[in-house]
């Protein structure tokens, strides 16, 4: 079976909450359970890629890397986040090639 990818180029596939607790962006749209850690309603990248701009993934915007993608995770170190960033904007560089 493939990975889940989400638009901002993390493998939902390979997170410890799928697809139990969290079914993956596309799937739900945005509405992801970890909103609640920086106070919103849909994730900010999945808004703007998918929903303002219609783009299948942040990978066909100009503007990648953008400060939306710096959206820390809160539950790990800054060297686990960049690390993240690192790897998201390298797979969306390759996407669709």
């Amino acid at each position: 079976m493939g990975k889940t990818i989400s638009c901002c180029g993390t493998f939902c596939s390979d997170c410890e909450y799928y697809p139990h607790d969290c079914a993956g962006c596309q799937n739900l749209k945005g509405e992801v359970f970890w909103l609640s850690y920086i106070d919103a309603n849909i994730c900010p990248i999945f808004d703007c890629c998918i929903n303002k701009n219609r783009y299948q993934h942040c990978g066909l915007c100009k503007k990648l890397p953008c400060d939306k993608l710096h959206i820390n995770d809160p539950t790990k170190s800054a060297e686990e986040n960049a690390e993240m960033l690192n790897m998201q904007v390298e797979q969306l560089k390759n996407m669709d090639k």
